[in-house]
């Protein structure tokens, strides 16, 4: 079977073809649930997220304009229900004047030793890679990211950037470059 591109994909999910949908899924699963991993920091929430993201994708394919911002707009779609969820999800600051000190104090500790132990499994494994990509200009961050996490192509990164594909091209050779430097 010949390989579609995303585009005959998309005409095809239009035209009711639930497996061109599936291929679409899987091909941007892994970069939309990091994206949305990195907003708003849950593993299992952005599972979540990502999954309606695809669901929302579906419902409303048919409003996409340019089927060639297909990526773009699964971000931008990601995004708002990213920023939906944070707001859904702030937690209300409890009134301290009825609470006595010992609970706070023990509900304190207790949240601290929680946020020491995540925020050190979580510096332990993107300890190396957060000092490799610090080096680098954002720009190149960002494509590098979006590259090897993301596992996006060179066109995928430029149309969702707005640029050439020779300058995504470059960023990553310039990069790469920089990374090996170091």
């Amino acid at each position: 079977m010949e390989k579609k591109n995303e585009i005959e994909l998309i005409k095809d999910a239009l035209a009711g073809d639930d497996i061109a949908f599936n291929i679409l899924v899987r091909k941007h699963q892994k970069g939309i649930h990091t994206f949305v991993w990195k907003k708003i920091n849950d593993f299992h929430f952005a599972e979540e997220i990502t999954q309606d993201t695809f669901l929302k994708a579906y419902t409303n394919l048919s409003t996409l304009k340019d089927l060639s911002q297909f990526p773009r707009w699964l971000y931008t779609i990601a995004s708002r229900l990213c920023i939906n969820w944070i707001q859904r999800n702030k937690q209300p600051i409890p009134s301290l004047e009825d609470t006595p000190a010992s609970e706070i104090e023990q509900s304190s500790y207790k949240h601290y030793v929680l946020e020491e132990r995540e925020r050190e499994a979580i510096e332990h494994r993107y300890q190396r890679i957060e000092n490799l990509l610090k080096k680098l200009p954002e720009k190149e961050q960002r494509v590098i990211t979006l590259y090897y996490l993301d596992e996006m192509t060179t066109k995928e990164i430029a149309n969702l950037l707005g640029v050439s594909v020779n300058t995504i091209t470059s960023r990553l050779q310039r990069a790469r470059k920089r990374l090996q430097e170091d």
